[in-house]
């Protein structure tokens, strides 16, 4: 369904257009996948998925920028819980330079505000000119380039986001992609969370989670979510092919299991792992081995210790080692 939200008169008196395309949309479908034909497979499978309605209850929205009926720029979000993503920030060669990815930025942001949105993650280069665009709009740094928009203080929205209570698991899917995004912008100061998603520390994991579910619709990869009533993604356990190097080939039937959560939910990681349903093979955890809450979950669903690796995992101000762990399996129920 598209909604018609502003116009606006840019400098050389040309008029803008903006609307809102909420998904599922089969009338923009291939106005919008033309437009962002650039992004490449993974996101793809989301744009597809989405217009098509097989994404739901993640709800994502392309904002338009059109001159003459023409959609020249297109912001998206994509949000659960009122929590989000903003991405696919993108206006046409020719149109550059007018001032029409503010002017979409803008009307995509109001209507975040007017919807009692809470808070919109994205990445980008940092101190680059985008990045200064998103600064001047309300972002703020959380490291380099992992940028937050959010209503008061970050204190307060953690506090109330995160709270401790009952939670339920759910089979991972598209709708988590913000909610897992934002567990990854808290720290966690025992580093190595998840290998699969090179998340150390904190980090933007809007690509990642994207790549993983391509895997997911190809049942090549798997997780499990804890989610409390406030909506929070609070702990999450995944199994991924292995690989060695970014690029290389998977090793047949063995896979990396990450597991890894709130702080104040580590607590939960017992019920996230013993709920994964690993395929048959081998399936590998590498864990600091100084996170023994962590380490104990994985031994309590049968993974033993194997090996370890020394000054492998980097914090702040120092390595640390890390211990693997291994369980052969024939697969679970």
């Amino acid at each position: 369904m598209e909604t018609v939200l502003a116009q606006k008169c840019l400098d050389d008196g040309a008029v803008l257009n903006i609307s809102v395309v909420r998904a599922p949309d089969e009338t923009r479908r291939d106005a919008i996948l033309q437009l962002l034909s650039h992004k490449g497979p993974d996101w793809d499978v989301h744009l597809e998925s989405a217009l098509a309605g097989e994404a739901e209850p993640l709800e994502t929205r392309w904002y338009l920028g059109s001159l003459a009926g023409d959609p020249t720029a297109n912001v998206m979000t994509v949000e659960r819980h009122g929590v989000g993503i903003l991405g696919h920030v993108y206006t046409r060669e020719a149109y550059r330079r007018r001032g029409i990815a503010r002017c979409v930025l803008q009307a995509a942001l109001e209507d975040f505000d007017r919807r009692g949105g809470r808070t919109l993650l994205l990445g980008t280069g940092y101190e680059s000119v985008a990045y200064r665009l998103y600064e001047s709009l309300g972002f703020r740094s959380l490291r380099g380039g992992f940028m937050q928009y959010l209503h008061g203080s970050r204190d307060e929205f953690t506090s109330a986001w995160f709270e401790a209570g009952e939670d339920r698991l759910e089979q991972a899917d598209w709708q988590h992609w913000p909610l897992i995004t934002v567990l990854g912008a808290y720290p966690n100061q025992t580093g190595s969370r998840s290998l699969a998603w090179g998340l150390w520390d904190i980090a933007n994991l809007e690509s990642e989670y994207c790549s993983f579910m391509t895997l997911v619709q190809q049942s090549l990869a798997g997780g499990i979510v804890s989610v409390t009533a406030s909506g929070a993604a609070v702990a999450c356990a995944t199994w991924t092919p292995f690989k060695i190097g970014h690029c290389g080939a998977s090793i047949p039937d063995t896979w990396l299991v990450d597991a890894f959560s709130h702080p104040l939910h580590k607590y939960k990681l017992n019920g996230v792992l013993a709920a994964l349903r690993l395929p048959e093979g081998k399936a590998i955890a590498i864990i600091p081995s100084d996170d023994q809450e962590r380490i104990s979950a994985f031994q309590n669903v049968g993974f033993a210790r194997e090996g370890a690796l020394q000054d492998f995992v980097p914090l702040l101000h120092r390595r640390t080692s890390a211990m693997i762990l291994g369980r052969s399996s024939e697969g679970r129920p």
